[in-house]
């Protein structure tokens, strides 16, 4: 299999300083569309006329698009080549940014941002390569570290200019900022990132197996999210939607272990490392966008936070995050054990996630910024090196397509994850509705103390505010629940570090 080779050393200056300004710019803009959404969610959901279990399909859709495209990324490259395959997606990202930001219904916001997230899906593996392709060898390490700068910078930059634009000029630009930097970006490409990566023989696409995943990822988010509104499994289009997925996986599955090349090498899994490592990171997804949605909601709509007010103090964890992936990666660098900062992470994640649990509705801003940093200390001394570990004992010739599996894995976790934290904090918020609201009756001495020492009387505006207390209270009860379960997340990843294997791989295993 012929490939063009790629042109790095003789890059002038100019041309190497404009292909990093474009790849960054083109990075940065679709790691912020992870995070700055999650901010203007709420101001989104009354525009959009969606409850909260719909309007987080707004996140889900942009992530399960990601799962769903991110393992055909080679073959792209194999076809098109690096540079056409980034003109496409940045090209295709902004027209849908622009759309998502004259959306006016939930159906087509979630079309746009399905095929914002799936043409985006490209940009950050390619733009890796290229930056890669670009730089000499002895200075891809700069490359690299400016790479990874860029992507951690939409966790702490991304709920701070979402709520700014929320706040100032109004949500939909929170996609429409995309549109100069995307055009920008777009130039830069098409003018100095060479044409390279392109196979003269490439690859057959196995569409089958790709129709297969799609179908059954797409038909698990479906239950996910519409399950709880539809009454689970006493519904049929449920109970429909969740064997067509089932039976999808399954054949998915099996596709990819019988036929040689597969969209996903999942016979890589026989490796004990990447299975623990993938699993790993999946349940890192799942607390990473868990809280990424959860604080909005909880500061927004019962703090009264304002959103850029929430964007300031959601964006430590960003923040703490990068701090400690630029020590975990000059410790590992060193030779410092990465099992051991994967363990330091988790107990960092579980100390900012133990205060999180004991939530209430008067809680200071200190105790929303304090533990965000540190958890976000955590969750950067977990990713890397947990990255180290499941790849520790594959090969080189491997190390692509566990790559592959890996990041999928950690997308999917996300998807999920978003989609199994919204139905517990509407499950909960109704569960403590019904259970609170049972005691509360005109015969109820406790009551009717309450009423005395309030100040309160029996009449309509009384009745008025215990109903609002009460849904803030019940709320409250599913947020707790909800932060409970990242908490355990923690706890889950323990087992799967101890039972990674120590040793390294071999150099050349066939």
């Amino acid at each position: 299999m012929a490939t063009i080779p790629a042109a790095h050393a003789e890059q002038p200056p100019l041309s190497l300083v404009a292909i990093t300004f474009a790849v960054m710019a083109a990075i940065i803009m679709n790691v912020l569309d992870t995070t700055i959404v999650n901010v203007a969610l709420p101001n989104m959901e009354g525009a959009l006329r969606a409850n909260a279990d719909q309007g987080t399909w707004i996140l889900t859709t942009y992530l399960l698009a990601m799962v769903i495209v991110t393992p055909l990324t080679g073959l792209i490259v194999e076809r098109f080549g690096q540079e056409r395959a980034m003109l496409w997606s940045v090209g295709v990202f902004v027209f849908s940014s622009a759309m998502c930001g004259q959306a006016h219904s939930l159906v087509e916001m979630v079309f746009w941002r399905f095929l914002q997230g799936a043409f985006g899906a490209a940009m950050v593996p390619i733009g890796q390569s290229v930056l890669v392709s670009s730089y000499p060898p002895e200075r891809r390490g700069v490359a690299m570290a400016t790479l990874g700068m860029g992507i951690m910078l939409g966790p702490i930059a991304g709920p701070i200019l979402g709520g700014l634009l929320t706040d100032t000029v109004g949500w939909r630009w929170c996609f429409y900022v995309n549109v100069p930097v995307g055009l920008l970006a777009l130039l830069l490409i098409w003018l100095y990132v060479p044409q390279s990566g392109k196979s003269t023989q490439p690859r057959r696409i196995d569409w089958l197996g790709f129709l297969l995943m799609a179908i059954g990822l797409g038909g698990l988010q479906i239950v996910l999210s519409l399950g709880n509104q539809d009454d689970w499994f006493s519904s049929h289009f449920i109970v429909s939607v969740t064997l067509m997925a089932l039976v999808a996986l399954l054949f998915f599955v099996w596709r990819c272990l019988e036929i040689a090349y597969p969209v996903v090498n999942l016979r890589l899994l026989k490796d004990r490392a990447l299975a623990l490592g993938s699993a790993g990171i999946g349940i890192f997804g799942l607390a990473l966008y868990g809280v990424m949605v959860i604080l909005p909601i909880y500061l927004q709509d019962h703090m009264g936070y304002e959103a850029v007010t929430s964007g300031y103090v959601m964006a430590p964890q960003g923040v703490g995050a990068m701090i400690s992936m630029w020590v975990s990666g000059r410790l590992i660098n060193r030779g410092a054990s990465a099992r051991w900062m994967v363990f330091s992470g988790i107990l960092l994640g579980l100390w900012g996630s133990w205060y999180t649990i004991h939530y209430d509705l008067s809680v200071s801003p200190w105790w929303i910024v304090f533990p965000g940093f540190i958890r976000g200390l955590g969750l950067g001394l977990i990713s890397i090196p947990i990255f180290n570990l499941a790849f520790a004992t594959l090969t080189k010739e491997q190390t692509a397509e566990g790559s592959g599996i890996f990041n999928l894995m950690r997308n999917l976790g996300g998807s999920v994850g978003i989609a199994i934290i919204s139905t517990i904090m509407s499950e909960q918020t109704q569960a403590g509705w019904n259970q609170i609201g049972g005691h509360i009756n005109t015969f109820s001495d406790a009551l009717r103390r309450y009423w005395h020492a309030s100040g309160l009387h029996p009449d309509p505006s009384t009745w008025a505010i215990m109903g609002q207390t009460l849904g803030q209270q019940s709320a409250m009860r599913g947020i707790l629940d909800a932060f409970t379960l990242v908490f355990y997340s923690f706890i889950a990843m323990i087992p799967l570090v101890l039972l990674m294997p120590r040793r390294k791989a071999p150099e050349h295993r066939q």
